[in-house]
């Protein structure tokens, strides 16, 4: 796959979350053409963060980056690329005023390797 498919295919992965059409049938699919590629996905913060969200279960991402002991601005952009990508969600508030709440609903992020050429 071409960088630009590559490319293409993130973006309307990205597209199809934000528009819903994604269920719990069809989960989203992350396609990784290197081991770069998932390492770049998957970054050892990224793991770090989704395990917190799992374990601690933060009010919102100012909290998660307490936890974190990271900046807010970094955590808050690690947490909408991963919300992106159907890592995780954001639990619905009934009150505005409270901030988004992270949610990781899985134990394990299976990856799968294709090796036919």
């Amino acid at each position: 796959m071409s960088d630009e498919a590559y490319g293409n295919h993130l973006n309307q992965l990205f597209e199809d979350i934000r528009a819903g059409k994604t269920t719990e049938k069809q989960k989203p699919k992350i396609i990784a053409r290197t081991p770069d590629d998932v390492s770049k996905i998957l970054t050892n913060e990224r793991i770090r963060l989704l395990q917190v969200i799992r374990e601690k279960k933060p009010e919102s991402i100012s909290e998660l980056a307490r936890l974190l002991n990271r900046s807010q601005s970094n955590v808050s952009n690690d947490v909408n690329y991963l919300e992106g990508i159907g890592l995780l969600e954001f639990e619905e508030k009934k009150d505005p005023v409270l901030h988004k709440k992270p949610v990781v609903n899985y134990d394990a992020v299976r990856i799968t390797v294709d090796l036919s050429c």
